[in-house]
């Protein structure tokens, strides 16, 4: 467990805090407004990533004649055990020259310690539909399922190959509609059916197909 080395504060006038679940471990991540908190849910839908902290270290710099400290917003630690050290920033203020500065400072303290240090803004955190999929999978495909139902999910969609998802609920006639759809969302999420969740909305058009073992 890394302790914070900076509390964030409450919310209060433009500054919004968010508590947002990182369902695969069962735990809260505190966040800094809303492009964390979006950053926050990416993350815990990609497999290889196994653990996230919320402000884990604090980096003391110089900058015209003051020492200042800089606490990056994340630490992420992936399942093979390679560390990121992650900087949330907007768009609009990724070239400020206060941040720049703090670009250096972050890469110079990971590079000897063999971790990547990464700046990230909402063009990539929110690119087309996945926001909006994203939080739809969260709501819908984190319940448990009866696991002979996906299994059967699964085997028709091999049967039929690539389809949407309405022509495979047609197909599968022996369940009804709302398990379908409950099995599909879980299979989804937990990377079971391959969907392109950028470009495509999850609805019953969208083309799904089995996920390919990496």
């Amino acid at each position: 467990m890394v302790k914070p080395a900076r509390k964030i504060p409450p919310s209060r006038g433009k500054h919004s805090r968010y508590e947002v679940p990182f369902i695969r471990k069962k735990s809260m991540i505190l966040c800094e407004g809303s492009i964390e908190r979006d950053y926050v849910k990416v993350l815990d839908f990609d497999p290889t990533i196994n653990e996230i902290f919320s402000q884990p270290l604090a980096i003391f710099y110089s900058y015209r004649g003051k020492v200042r400290a800089y606490f990056p917003d994340f630490k992420v630690i992936l399942t093979n055990g390679d560390v990121w050290i992650v900087e949330i920033k907007s768009a609009e203020k990724l070239r400020k020259e206060e941040n720049l500065i703090k670009y250096v400072v972050g890469k110079l303290y990971c590079d000897p310690r063999g971790w990547e240090y990464k700046v990230v803004t909402e063009d990539e955190i929110r690119q087309g539909f996945l926001m909006k999929n994203l939080n739809d999978l969260r709501s819908f495909g984190t319940t448990q399922v009866d696991y002979k139902l996906l299994i059967y999910i699964a085997q028709k969609l091999k049967e039929v190959g690539t389809c949407t998802i309405k022509d495979l609920c047609i197909k599968c006639t022996e369940m009804d509609d709302e398990d379908f759809y409950k099995g599909i969302y879980y299979l989804i999420y937990h990377h079971n059916i391959y969907m392109d969740i950028v470009n495509q909305e999850l609805n019953d058009d969208a083309e799904i197909s089995i996920q390919l073992e990496v």
